[in-house]
């Protein structure tokens, strides 16, 4: 408020308004003129004459102004002298003497007429007079007194808005000319603590200059904001008037190009705050970069103990320098990106005919151009990323370094007294150790970071050849397109290379997992208990005649768990019921029985009197062994069967058929020995088991041999709330899926005849070869995460 009010009654006048830019010979030539009774003065400008004379011969051109002719009294050369005056005094004792001026009395008696011989010598003086006061004040000032051209005055004057902007380019211009000569008078100090001083004053200086720059570019700026901020607030007007008024054909049409005119108004200024953007970081990057290169320079006069006191100003200096260049290249990568934006939007909106191709053409050349200058300025990012990186990197190591080899003294002790008083003398302390751990964890993650910038550099080289190689092309005059039916038969085939490329895929996969289950053949796949129970079912159905099928099972229930008491053996139809095992798909070397594992031995013919407990008592004994492997049963009573050894391999352990289940021959004693027994050998095997290998060696054996079953969990499914509707439940929509529509080929071919205009398929056929030329995160990218530059 204060500067607008200092403004209101103020102009400010040009410091170099009467400057003479070149050189000019003026010649003047005075005369008595006794008709008017006054002076004619005629003055040639000879320069602009012979340059006018040679520019005839080659151009048509109006020429300028070479001479001036006026007639003056001898009044009026006295005030033209006094104005002089004002400007340069030396000019009062040189105006000749003028007779008198005709008075009335003239006018009744007579004037007294001028002498020839006097009036030739006041010319001569007259002439002499001009000639010096050309020399002293100049033409420009001379001309404006003796040859007025208009009254028009604003040549003379600035704007304060000019006034301002010199007085920040003044401000900045010193700023730069204090740090240059610090940087001068840096070469000639040999002394590390003088260097140091004026490292301070160097930064000192260097704050100045990003001041008074910042002063100046935020001034430039502001039109173009405003005028951008002006922009949108029309267009979100002219955007509300089309939507909410009842509006004619031509008023709309009226509002639609007004708001193009905005839109291009506010794009200009865009472009404008990005030109700028540029211009600012090239001046601090460029100081940035001088200071750094003149300490590296001083470096070199310093041994490694002196160079320490500084090590710290030049990696932060490094950072520095790396950090500012980094943003003026995401400032013109910006600026590539806003005329690539540009290209793309004048391709998608040709119209015409054949000037439209060949326009088309030129377009896709620019864009190409202007994508290789943007690899190159992204490679120049990354690369200084990369050196951001470095720098904290080896800040880091530096600081891990010293902390580890940091040495902690204390203090002797006097005597034992005061060991004694110590809290905990006997405990070592390790100074520092969080420091340095977060420091390896910060250099851990710097290094992911540099090893993504290196996977990022390699994506960008070959985006790079794809957008060398169609530039190559478009400037040898490749093709300008391809027919429909070439598009067609591309599809049809990238179409079919997909369908095989996922047949093959399928195949190479079932490959995979059919040579995984004949090498690990234990991986099999347990169907649940009602597909047990109704497989039992139907083959007791289907067979009667046969005998019953028995196993021991395994459940997870803990082997310490106390046994119940046996029940009295129920009907052969609960054993049918219970003892229904799936009929495992193994290959044949798994037929072999287990090192650890327990089968069911082959029983004696029909007609012998071997029996075996009822299935009740046969899942009582189950529950007592181990959940790791099932041990073998007891032996039955005699005659005993044959020995778990001398069991054939070939022997199926699990389709042994067993005779009749008979109760007579059932002791109860004989089966709490064989309880006995089976706890005291499964224990002892455990034990050998644990002792010989590691429990992750155990799960995997068992894994192999196929010994590890697995007990079917029971699926919950939370009931739906009656309350809530199918559409609000995110669990119900995602039970529902995702319903595809399916595309079909011949959609597709109609689609792509109806896009029968070469001048459309060429379009499109650009924007696809530019779009496979460009990096694929471009549209994400550049977010510009420096979009707050422009604000």
């Amino acid at each position: 408020m204060m500067e607008d009010a200092l403004e209101c009654g103020w102009v400010s006048v040009r410091p170099n308004a009467f400057e003479e830019k070149d050189k000019h010979k003026f010649v003047f030539i005075v005369a008595w003129n006794e008709i008017e009774g006054k002076l004619a003065v005629t003055c040639h400008d000879r320069t602009a004459q012979r340059r006018v004379g040679s520019a005839e011969t080659e151009l048509g051109d109006a020429p300028p102004d070479s001479s001036w002719a006026g007639l003056f009294s001898f009044q009026e050369l006295r005030a033209a002298h006094l104005q002089l005056c004002a400007v340069n005094s030396d000019l009062e004792p040189c105006l000749p003497a003028f007779p008198e001026e005709q008075t009335v009395w003239s006018v009744l008696f007579g004037a007294p007429e001028l002498s020839a011989r006097h009036a030739d010598a006041l010319c001569f003086q007259l002439q002499v007079y001009l000639g010096h006061a050309l020399d002293t004040c100049g033409w420009r000032i001379l001309s404006q007194v003796l040859f007025p051209d208009s009254d028009d005055s604003e040549e003379y004057y600035e704007s304060l808005g000019e006034l301002r902007q010199k007085g920040f380019e003044d401000a900045l211009q010193r700023a730069k000319t204090n740090l240059q000569q610090l940087l001068e008078k840096q070469r000639g100090v040999e002394r590390m603590v003088e260097l140091l001083q004026l490292y301070a004053e160097q930064d000192e200086a260097y704050g100045d200059l990003v001041e008074a720059t910042t002063e100046l570019y935020h001034y430039l700026l502001q039109p173009f904001r405003d005028m951008r901020e002006l922009a949108m607030l029309r267009r979100q007007q002219i955007k509300i008037s089309l939507e909410t008024e009842r509006l004619g054909p031509r008023r709309v049409e009226s509002l639609r190009r007004e708001d193009e005119d905005w839109q291009r108004k506010a794009h200009t200024a865009v472009l404008s705050i990005q030109d700028l953007t540029v211009k600012y970081f090239e001046t601090t990057a460029r100081a940035q970069k001088v200071m750094y290169e003149r300490m590296r320079t001083d470096q070199r006069k310093f041994g490694k103990a002196a160079w320490g006191a500084a090590v710290e100003r030049m990696e932060k200096l490094q950072y520095d320098v790396s950090k500012e260049t980094l943003q003026l290249m995401r400032a013109k990568e910006i600026c590539l990106e806003q005329r690539k934006h540009g290209l793309r939007e004048e391709m998608q909106g040709l119209q015409g005919g054949e000037e439209a191709v060949v326009r088309l053409d030129q377009l896709e050349a620019m864009y190409y151009e202007l994508q290789l200058q943007l690899y190159e300025i992204q490679f120049e990012i990354l690369k200084y990323e990369e050196l951001l990186l470095t720098a904290q990197l080896q800040s880091l190591r530096r600081q891990m370094s010293e902390r580890q080899e940091e040495v902690v003294y204390y203090d002797t002790y006097e005597s034992p007294d005061a060991m004694k008083s110590t809290d905990d003398p006997w405990t070592p302390l390790t100074p520092h150790r969080d420091d340095v751990a977060k420091l390896q964890q910060r250099t851990r993650q710097l290094e992911a970071r540099r090893g993504r910038i290196t996977a990022k550099k390699a994506y960008l080289k070959h985006k790079k050849e794809i957008c060398i190689i169609n530039h190559t092309q478009k400037r040898q005059g490749g093709p300008d397109g391809i027919s429909q039916q070439a598009l067609l038969q591309d599809e049809e085939e990238e179409e079919e290379q997909r369908l095989s490329r996922v047949s093959q895929e399928r195949q190479r996969t079932l490959d995979r997992l059919r040579s995984f289950r004949q090498r690990y053949p234990g991986q099999v796949t347990l169907k649940s208990t009602r597909l047990r129970v109704a497989y039992s079912r139907k083959r007791a159905g289907a067979r009667p005649e046969q005998t019953q099928t028995a196993s021991v099972q395994t459940d997870d229930a803990p082997a310490s768990a106390p046994a119940p008491a046996p029940a009295p053996a129920p009907a052969p139809a609960a054993l049918e019921h219970s003892a229904g095992v799936p009929e495992l798909r193994r290959p044949e070397s798994f037929l072999s029985l287990p090192p650890m594992g327990g089968a069911v031995a082959e029983a004696p013919p029909p007609d012998t009197h071997a029996s075996l407990p009822p299935a009740r008592e046969l899942l009582l004994l189950d529950s007592s062994t181990s959940p790791i492997s099932p041990p073998p049963l007891p032996p039955p009573p005699p005659p005993p069967p044959p020995s778990l050894e001398e069991t054939p391999a070939d022997a199926s352990p699990v389709r042994s058929p067993l005779g009749p289940f008979t109760a007579r021959f059932f002791d109860s004693s004989q089966l709490l020995n064989a309880r006995k027994k089976l706890r005291k050998t499964a224990s002892l095997e455990s034990t050998q088991w644990s002792r010989a290998s590691s429990p992750m060696d155990e799960v995997l054996a068992s894994l192999k041999r196929g010994s590890f079953h697995l007990r079917k969990a029971e699926l919950r499914v939370l009931a739906p709330d009656p309350d809530e509707d199918d559409d609000n439940n995110i669990l119900a929509q995602i039970r529902k899926g995702v319903q595809l529509r399916k595309v079909r080929r011949q959609e597709r071919s109609c689609r792509g005849a109806m896009e029968s205009d070469p001048l459309t398929r060429s379009i499109h056929e650009a924007l696809r070869r530019i779009k496979e030329a460009s990096p694929e995160s471009e549209s994400e990218d550049e977010t510009p995460a420096c979009a707050d530059w422009e604000s």
